[in-house]
C-alpha cells in the first residue's frame, strides 16, 4: 500500500533513548519514525509520553479484531467504563480478542465458511470494528499495541502476522486490564502496509517451533527469541572492540583464505577446501583424462603419418611437440594431480577457509605488540559430534600479546570475558530476562553475576584428571586417564557440579594441543589453557607460543605437518623472536552462556552445519 503524504512532525529531544524523565519521543536519526525502544522500551513503559504524536513502524506479531457493537445493543452510556461497553460484544468476540488459541480456531472456521460462501456466490463482508495489533521493529523486547479503526483500511490488511506497517498516531494510556501494556497508539494515518499471504507465510503462527524457525533463517529474526539473541550478540561485538581498544590493542584483519594447515595432519581433513566454479563457457575447455588419452592417440597417428610421408618437417616437429605436451599432462594425471586442479587451482596451490587466525595474528603481534581480530573460522565438524554444539562456521575473538607469558594471557582472557558478561548483563537486561523466562533458555542474571564477581578456579590438567578419577557419586561414560582429552561430560562436572563457577585448566600434555604451544621443561606438557564455564563448556582457549626455533620445528614435524609450508611462519622466529601469548574466545559459546540457550545453531544468524546452508 502506498504511503500517504504527511508533513506532521512530532517533538524530539537529544536525551538518551528510554529516559523516563523525558516527555518527548526521540526520532531515529536516519528515518522519519520513532523506534519502539524510545516508546515502550523506556523504564516507565511509555507512560510519560501519553498525549504525544509519533510515527512508528514494525512487523505484526499478533492481532485481534473487536467488532463494532450491534445496533440492537443501543448507544453506549457516557458514564459506562470501557469494560462495561465491551458487554455489547458476543462472548465469542470477547474471547477471540483475549485468547490467542480461540482466535486461531475461529480463523480456521472462518476460512471454511468463506470458502463455502464463495461457492454459493456471496462475498464475505469486511470486518467492521477495531483491530488491536501488536507490532515490533526489533529495537527492544517489548511490543507496541496499535489500535486501528476499520474506517482507515480493511482490517485484514493490517492484522496478518508478518505484515509490515508504518503508521502515525497518538500515544494513549491503555484502559482496562492489560498488564503487559502501559501505553498504546491510536492510529490516525496509515503510511505504509507491506502485506503478506498468510497461507504461504511460514510463520503465520506466532508460536513456531525452534526447528521451524531454523528452517527459515531469513525470517527467523522476526521472532522475539532470535531478535533478542541478535541484540545480545550485537552488544557483545561492540563490547569486544570497546574492551580491547580501551586497553591499547590494535585491531587487525586476518585472512579468511589460507594455504596453511595450522592443525595436526590428522585434522587436516576437517578443513574446508576452496574450489573454482566453472561457467558454462568454460565447459568446453576443461581438460579431462579421457580427452588427454584421445589427444595422445590422435597425435601419435598424426606423427606416424607425417614420418611416413617425409614431406613436411615443420608439421612433424609441431605434431611431436604437441604429443610431448599431451604425454606430460598424462604423467601429471598418473601422479595423482587431477587435470582440473592442475589448470584451474586459482592460487596455484590448495587453499582453504581458515580454521584459526592464530598464525597470521602472531606476525602482527611481533610488530604491533598487542593485537586482536574478530573473524569467522571454518571447520568440517564430524557427524559424531553433538548437533547442538556443532557449526561449520563460527566467529572468534583472537588475541596476541608480545612480551607476554601464559599467566598474562590467562589474566587478559579472564578480564575480557568478565567485562563482556558485565556489559551485556547491564545493557541487555530486558533481553536476558526474556530469554531466561522463555522455554529456549534457563540462564539467570545471578549466574552471570556469580561468574563476574567471584574469582575463577584455576587447576592444572593433571589435577583435573586426578579429581575426576576420584569421583564416586557419578559414573562417566567416556574413559579417562592421564594423557587423554577431557570430554564434555568431564568438563561439565568440574564447572557445574564441583566448583560451580568458571574453571581454567592449564598445562596440558603436548599431544592434546597445537604445535605452536610452548613446550615446558618436562618436555611432556605445554603452556596452554582452556576456559570452561557452567552449562556450556569451553568458551576460550589459549597458549604461550613457542619462540624457540629448534623446539618449534620439532613440534611441527611431530604433528605431521610440512616444515616447508610454514617457512613464512618460522621467519618470525628467525628474525627478532620474542615471547608471546594469546587466546581465542568462541563467540557462539559465550552467547550460549549469557543467554542460557541450549543449541548453538540459535546463537548465530544463518547457521552453517553439515548438510545445511539454506541461504
Amino acid at each position: 500500500m502506498a504511503a500517504s503524504s504527511s508533513s506532521t512532525s512530532f517533538s524530539s529531544s537529544s536525551s538518551h533513548e528510554g529516559d523516563a524523565g523525558s516527555s518527548y519521543i526521540e526520532c531515529f536519526k536516519y528515518s522519519r519514525r520513532a523506534t519502539l525502544r524510545s516508546v515502550v522500551g523506556r523504564p516507565d513503559g511509555g507512560a510519560g509520553l501519553v498525549g504525544e504524536r509519533a510515527v512508528v513502524g514494525g512487523w505484526v506479531r499478533s492481532s485481534a479484531v473487536v467488532r463494532a457493537r450491534r445496533a440492537a445493543a443501543g448507544p453506549a452510556s457516557p458514564s459506562r467504563k470501557p469494560e462495561v461497553e465491551a458487554t455489547g460484544l458476543t462472548c465469542t468476540e470477547v474471547l477471540m480478542s483475549r485468547v490467542p488459541l480461540i482466535r486461531c480456531i475461529a480463523r480456521l472456521m472462518a476460512g471454511g465458511i468463506t470458502a463455502a460462501a464463495s461457492a454459493g456466490g456471496s462475498a464475505r463482508r469486511p470486518a467492521v470494528g477495531t483491530a488491536l495489533v501488536r507490532i515490533n521493529d526489533g529495537s527492544c523486547v517489548a511490543d507496541l499495541q496499535i489500535v486501528v479503526d476499520s474506517a482507515l483500511l480493511p482490517l485484514d490488511q493490517i492484522t496478518a502476522t508478518g505484515a509490515c506497517v508504518l503508521v502515525e498516531g497518538k500515544i494513549e494510556q491503555v484502559e482496562g486490564t492489560l498488564p503487559q501494556y502501559v501505553v498504546q497508539m491510536k492510529v490516525e494515518k496509515i503510511l505504509h502496509i507491506g502485506p503478506v499471504d498468510s497461507e504461504k507465510y511460514p510463520r503465520s503462527n506466532a508460536h513456531s517451533s525452534p526447528d521451524l524457525v531454523r528452517g527459515y533463517p531469513h525470517l527467523a529474526a522476526r521472532t522475539a527469541t532470535v531478535a533478542s539473541t541478535a541484540r545480545v550478540r550485537s552488544e557483545l561485538v561492540h563490547a569486544v572492540h570497546a574492551f580491547f581498544q580501551s586497553n591499547g590493542f590494535f585491531h587487525v584483519n586476518t585472512p579468511t583464505i589460507t594455504t596453511t594447515t595450522a592443525t595436526s595432519a590428522g585434522n587436516r581433513g576437517k578443513m574446508l577446501r576452496l574450489t573454482r566454479l566453472f561457467s558454462k563457457s568454460d565447459n568446453g575447455n576443461r581438460i579431462t583424462p579421457e580427452a588427454v588419452r584421445a589427444a595422445i592417440k590422435e597425435k601419435t597417428k598424426q606423427v606416424e603419418a607425417l614420418k611416413r610421408s617425409e614431406s613436411n618437417k615443420e608439421a612433424l616437429e609441431a605434431a611431436e611437440q604437441d604429443l610431448q605436451r599431451a604425454n606430460a599432462l598424462s604423467r601429471q594425471l598418473e601422479q595423482g594431480a587431477s587435470a582440473e586442479s592442475s589448470q584451474d587451482e586459482f592460487f596455484h596451490r590448495p587453499a582453504y577457509l581458515t580454521p584459526c587466525h592464530t598464525l597470521h595474528l602472531e606476525t602482527y603481534a611481533c610488530a604491533l605488540s598487542s593485537v586482536y581480530t574478530f573473524s569467522p573460522v571454518f571447520q568440517a565438524e564430524s557427524e559424531s559430534l553433538d548437533s547442538d554444539r556443532s557449526l561449520a562456521e563460527r566467529w572468534t575473538v583472537d588475541v596476541e600479546l608480545a612480551f607476554a607469558e601464559l599467566e598474562d594471557a590467562i589474566s587478559c582472557a579472564e578480564d575480557c570475558v568478565k567485562s563482556l558478561c558485565s556489559t551485556v548483563s547491564k545493557d541487555c537486561s530486558d533481553e536476558l530476562k526474556f530469554l531466561s523466562s522463555n522455554q529456549a533458555g534457563d540462564a539467570t542474571s545471578s549466574v552471570i553475576e556469580a561468574a563476574v564477581s567471584s574469582p575463577w578456579q584455576k587447576i592444572k590438567y593433571t589435577e583435573a584428571v586426578n579429581t575426576l578419577l576420584q569421583v564416586t557419586d557419578k559414573t562417566f561414560e567416556s574413559k579417562l586417564e592421564l594423557g587423554m582429552p577431557l570430554s564434555r561430560v568431564h568438563l561439565s562436572y568440574l564447572a557445574d557440579d564441583l566448583y560451580k563457577k568458571p574453571v581454567i585448566i592449564y598445562d596440558y600434555p603436548k599431544q592434546l594441543k597445537p604445535f605452536y604451544a610452548r613446550l615446558k621443561e618436562d618436555l611432556k606438557t605445554v603452556s596452554a589453557f582452556d576456559l570452561v564455564v557452567p552449562k556450556v563448556g569451553i568458551v576460550a582457549c589459549g597458549a604461550q607460543k613457542e619462540e624457540r626455533m629448534d623446539n618449534l620445528t620439532s613440534r611441527i614435524e611431530e604433528s605431521g605437518l610440512q616444515v616447508e609450508q610454514l617457512e613464512w611462519y618460522l621467519d618470525t622466529r628467525r628474525h627478532g623472536t620474542v615471547k608471546h601469548s594469546g587466546f581465542s574466545i568462541d563467540l557462539e559459546s559465550l552467547i550460549l552462556f549469557v543467554t542460557g540457550l541450549k543449541d548453538v545453531r540459535d546463537a548465530i544468524p544463518f547457521h552453517r552445519t553439515k548438510g545445511h546452508a539454506k541461504c
